[in-house]
């Protein structure tokens, strides 16, 4: 089945192409905005025990705060139709919730999902947590969305500080995050702008509240492994298992829960391409819908199941609970996991091999059939593992909090990715794209296109588009450091393999680690620069994908495959795709490696040299600017889908030099 996209390039070619929070709810401080949107808000502090205002450096008292609100879009001004939604109490399989026929923001479209959702499953929320020691305050906000690009961000971030009072705006460090929920609404490439205000102030709101809404806190750390219904669709079958887990506790009488921190790896897409059985006909006929597109695949919104271990976590210990997704690239999800019903006779185990009799979740015909008890299987025993594992859990000492961004430059190789640039279809806000003289990229060589427009001469005949001129973007990679525990906010999805390295037989032990091998680089060939995880100076280490960003998949340059196409070939020098092969500069007769390309673009050939090579290299260069691009429409090389939905096919390589540029190695 074809895996879920982090960046679908919306080209057409003509062919084949609500459960609220259990912590109690606060009236909001004097000077806070009110919420005309919110049916279900929450912060975790109440007015009896709203600690002073730290008075600086000199105070060494650790504050905390934390709040929720829900991010769905409004009927009427409020989400009352949510008294109607199923939630995850008794799950029913196939219960896609309560049918909504009209959105006060209008039409609003599923990320990775169908255009015009039409039920509401369960609550999508926003949680932030604010820590403070001193005059050192960072805020770390999520949302139950697919992505949050680094522009978009800054808005949502721009917004919290017009909120915050000044003496909190000036010292807070923000960053910004999405559990890459692929069913809510779309924050990528159908983003309804209205319904994007509505996430954008409730964020801020959240920000807001955790930020001012502060007493003293302390925390508990413990971390341990989890693999039911994690899985890894691409080789190498690598998957990160780390299951982190904070709790920030109120510094005072009993033992109130603030806020709870989860973070695993593995993508919110349990019932991605599922087509819910039922008769749909009266809602087809209220949204007016035809009888070939009568159909509630991808229409409905849930949370997955970060939404469980909220719901489940918070109904154990209260306060709020922010989940954040790990190393989640190329490809680890639930698609190829074995999920049963768990039991005394059937437990999880090593949640890899189901135990012997293990019957499917129900309403399912098999161990790996989608629906909603196979969510609700997969949410409730991450949940369960989670408090099992907070029960040795031990304290953290915070004497300070370490805030560190590292900004750099990387190259924007997928040309979709300049056409959604142009046509104004990538995120909310309009992206930064970047000419650079030469390498490598500073901000002393690198200047803002300022949106201008080019023609492409393959795509805009093709698909009436021009493109940016711009070819880099700027991301960052953000730390907090929290005494032995630290936070590293990636921007986007990253293999396991970057984050935790390779295994020690991974050159030995191929068959391990590959199903295709043939289809990819293998063993010595296949090459990381090192692990993200040996350079961070903690014992304990939440890894946060799609932290502050969303640049798709990191695929390593040596295991880069793209797309070769007889149609991008110019039409001097009579190259094809099997000429190339044949001259031995292609990997496969459909596909050109990641190095060839790297190299012609680092190293162009001069005027006068190499004279009787350059029609081939011409031919290649072309196969490298469209490969990604029009690989994503018709159809990539076999097992590198991942590249179609990449900026850029040295992701890797730059974001390990700013990794060893924000930690001093």
């Amino acid at each position: 089945m074809r895996k879920s996209c982090a960046i679908a390039i919306a080209l057409t070619f003509g062919v084949a192409a609500c459960s609220g929070s259990d912590s109690a709810q606060q009236a909001q401080p004097n000077g806070a905005p009110e919420s005309s949107v919110i049916s279900t808000t929450s912060a975790t502090a109440t007015t009896d025990t709203v600690a002073p205002d730290p008075t600086g450096p000199g105070d060494v008292t650790l504050y905390a705060g934390a709040s929720s609100n829900t991010i769905l879009p409004t009927v009427n001004g409020d989400h009352s139709y949510m008294a109607d939604s199923p939630g995850w109490g008794d799950v029913e399989p196939n219960d896609i919730g309560v049918f909504v026929p009209t959105w006060d923001q209008g039409r609003v479209d599923v990320g990775n999902g169908n255009e015009d959702a039409a039920w509401v499953h369960d609550d999508l929320r926003t949680t932030a947590l604010a820590l403070r020691r001193g005059n050192q305050l960072v805020v770390m906000a999520t949302a139950d969305v697919y992505m949050i690009f680094a522009a978009d961000a800054a808005e949502i971030e721009r917004r919290a500080r017009a909120l915050l009072p000044p003496d909190l705006s000036e010292i807070a460090e923000i960053v910004i995050s999405a559990t890459h929920n692929h069913h809510g609404p779309d924050t990528a490439f159908s983003v309804n702008d209205e319904w994007y205000e509505v996430l954008a102030d409730q964020m801020a709101d959240a920000i807001y509240d955790a930020a001012t809404l502060m007493e003293p806190a302390r925390l508990e750390v413990v971390s341990g492994d989890h693999r039911f219904g994690q899985s890894d669709g691409r080789d190498p079958l690598i998957v990160d298992p780390r299951l982190n887990v904070l709790r920030v506790v109120f510094d005072g009488d009993g033992d109130r829960t603030i806020a709870t921190v989860v973070q695993w790896a593995s993508h919110p897409e349990t019932t991605l391409g599922w087509e819910p059985p039922g008769d749909y006909t009266e809602q087809c006929a209220a949204k007016g819908w035809a009888a070939d597109d009568c159909s509630a695949d991808g229409r409905y919104f849930t949370a997955d199941y970060p939404g469980i271990v909220r719901e489940r976590v918070q109904a154990a210990l209260g306060g709020e609970v922010l989940y954040f997704n790990g190393a989640i690239g190329s490809q680890i999800g639930p698609g190829d996991a074995d999920v049963w019903q768990v039991d005394a006779q059937h437990p999880v185990g090593d949640g890899i091999t189901a135990p012997s009799g293990a019957e499917p979740v129900a309403g399912a015909s098999d161990l790996r059939s989608q629906n909603f008890a196979r969510t609700a299987a997969i949410g409730t025993q991450l949940a369960d593992q989670v408090l099992r594992l907070l029960d040795q859990a031990t304290a953290l000492t915070v004497d300070t909090i370490d805030w560190r961004e590292q900004p750099y430059f990387t190259r924007l190789t997928n040309i979709g990715f300049r056409v959604l640039l142009a046509d104004g279809s990538l995120g909310w806000q309009d992206p930064t794209a970047y000419n650079c003289s030469s390498t490598p990229f500073t901000d002393d060589n690198c200047v803002d296109d300022a949106g201008a427009l080019e023609d492409d001469p393959v795509l805009t005949p093709l698909v009436d588009s021009q493109v940016r001129t711009g070819d880099v973007l700027k991301t960052q990679i953000s730390w907090i450091g929290l005494g032995e525990v630290g936070f590293l906010f990636m921007p986007g999805e990253l293999p396991p393999e970057l984050v935790i390295g390779l295994p020690t037989d991974f050159e030995s032990n191929t068959a391990a680690y590959y199903s295709e091998p043939a289809l990819h680089a293998v063993g010595a060939a296949y090459e990381v620069p090192g692990a993200l995880l040996d350079l961070v100076p903690s014992p304990i280490t939440f890894t946060v994908g799609l932290g502050g960003d969303e640049l798709g998949y990191w695929v390593p340059i040596n295991e880069v495959r793209l797309k070769c196409l007889d149609l991008v070939m110019p039409a001097a020098g009579g190259y094809t795709c099997q000429r190339l092969f044949d001259e031995g500069v292609l990997v496969a007769p459909d596909a050109v490696a990641g190095p060839v390309c790297r190299d012609l673009l680092d190293n162009p050939t001069q005027a006068g040299q190499d004279d009787a090579l350059q029609p081939q290299r011409e031919a290649l260069a072309a196969v490298c600017r469209y490969g990604q691009a029009l690989g994503r429409e018709l159809g990539e090389p076999d097992g590198h889908y991942e590249e179609t939905n990449s900026a850029g096919w040295d992701l890797v390589d730059y974001t390990w030099a700013a990794a060893l540029q924000l930690f001093d190695s």
